[in-house]
């Protein structure tokens, strides 16, 4: 059996070693404490591409005794390759070497190291000792640079001193980390030793092959989830016309609440495709994702640009907005006849609660049929969709050792979605779906629908 890349992550407590394992096996169940030493024991954490294991990382704990540690390894240089191998059985059992030696352990198992510090803070006698210690176990190392300040004073003093103890050298924040990131560390532990360069190539392809699993089920729930939302309508069966005004307000709020319950779920199938499953994700009242989705400001940053919305309409057959106004019985919440260009625009004639129509039915044996959607507006379907796309473009960028409970979004991600930044063939791709759920053609629809999965999965990969 093939053994797995596999390394120690090695450093003083509270340098950040639980964010490094958590970020790099995209694990958000690793515990990450601001107080020192809570890792006691060594832990492992894999590293996985579906259900098969690729890289095995073994969180553990701080030195505890360092400098007597070092001095004991220089008094047993005679031993060479076997020293730490008698320095666990020497002091193994002894409670003031516990940590050195659980630390070790996999180490002489024959574990890479990846030795992770602040560099913010000044060198001391113990960071030396420590990384002496290291360079004495004569394994394959990198030493990682995991900043928690912008403070740089120290770097360059850090770095000379890297060079003199490891294989190589890197910064990585945990805390920031986006996909890329991971990817680029991942191929640097090649450098450290050429023998683990076939079994981390493979790992690194993998991890590649499993995230564009990841792009496609994440294009597939976007579509699926937008054929909902351009779907979505309420209804309800009236006796007399005098309920009518009520039960269209009614319906109104009972559709506007049906739409978010299909980007919630959305919301978390997205989590489970990416593993984000652990961490209460707030999004932050700034948040063009945390807006209402028929606010004024939603619909000012997400959508299509005036320009596109008249090649949209074209494409959609009918003039812009006017579908809106025109509901059997002439009885509707809609404004748009003559406004929807000014809609990209942000319009000051914006009304959003008026995104959603009625339309009444008279019934053969008697009352009426009221119903509320589907939305008829041309820029509909495109403020949905990026919405769906932002959301997917944060939670597969997240990086796993983040631990707060609100989570702000990049200030990019929230003045334009991916619609605004389309060529008319891309338009033609989402327009040809739009027209097939209104359609209800079944053949259309699959064919259209497999389009515009094929295009979202160019833009997320990208």
């Amino acid at each position: 059996m093939k053994s797995l890349p596999r390394f120690a992550i090695i450093g003083h407590p509270n340098e950040g070693k639980s964010s490094i394992v958590a970020t790099l096996s995209l694990n958000d169940g690793v515990a990450i404490s601001a107080t020192p030493g809570e890792t006691i024991q060594q832990q492992r954490f894999d590293l996985k591409a579906g259900e098969q294991t690729i890289i095995e990382f073994v969180d553990t704990p701080g030195f505890q005794n360092p400098q007597a540690t070092l001095q004991w390894f220089r008094e047993n240089e005679e031993a060479g390759d076997g020293r730490v191998k008698r320095f666990i059985e020497t002091h193994g059992d002894d409670p003031d070497f516990h940590h050195d030696c659980e630390l070790l352990r996999p180490v002489l198992e024959g574990a890479g190291i990846l030795y992770v510090v602040d560099a913010s803070r000044p060198m001391t006698a113990v960071d030396t000792a420590e990384m002496e210690i290291l360079r004495l176990t004569a394994r394959p190392r990198m030493a990682i640079i995991n900043p928690k300040s912008n403070e740089s004073r120290f770097l360059q003093s850090w770095k000379t001193t890297f060079r003199q103890h490891f294989n190589s050298v890197r910064t990585f924040n945990a805390q920031t980390a986006r996909y890329l990131d991971r990817i680029e560390l991942l191929e640097a532990l090649k450098s450290i030793d050429q023998d683990w360069e076939p079994a981390l190539s493979e790992a690194v392809e993998l991890v590649r092959m499993d995230r564009q699993r990841s792009t496609e089920r994440a294009a597939e729930a976007i579509v699926e989830h937008l054929e909902q939302s351009l779907r979505c309508s309420c209804s309800s069966f009236l006796e007399h016309e005098s309920g009518v005004e009520l039960e269209k307000r009614k319906l109104e709020s009972e559709y506007r609440a049906k739409l978010a319950k299909i980007e919630k779920r959305f919301r978390e199938q997205i989590r489970d495709v990416y593993s984000v499953r652990k961490v209460a994700v707030e999004l932050p009242e700034n948040s063009v994702l945390a807006e209402d989705l028929f606010s004024e400001r939603a619909w000012q940053a997400l959508g299509l640009t005036q320009k596109q919305l008249a090649i949209a309409g074209a494409l959609l057959g009918a003039g812009i907005g006017v579908g809106a106004d025109l509901a059997a019985g002439g009885i509707t919440f809609g404004v748009f006849a003559s406004i929807g260009a000014a809609i990209g625009a942000g319009s000051a004639l914006w009304k959003g609660k008026d995104l959603a129509r009625a339309k009444i039915s008279q019934l053969p044996l008697g009352g009426l049929k009221v119903t509320v959607g589907p939305n008829v507006s041309e820029q509909f379907p495109f403020v949905q969709l990026d919405r769906y796309f932002l959301y997917v473009e944060f939670v597969s960028n997240w990086a796993h050792a983040r631990q707060e409970a609100e989570v702000h979004l990049v200030e990019s991600n929230e003045k334009a979605g991916l619609s605004s930044t389309w060529e008319q063939g891309d338009l033609k791709v989402a327009t040809r779906f739009v027209k097939a759920v209104k359609s209800r053609n079944a053949e259309e629809l699959e064919s259209s629908g497999r389009a515009l999965r094929q295009l979202l999965v160019g833009v997320l990969g990208a």
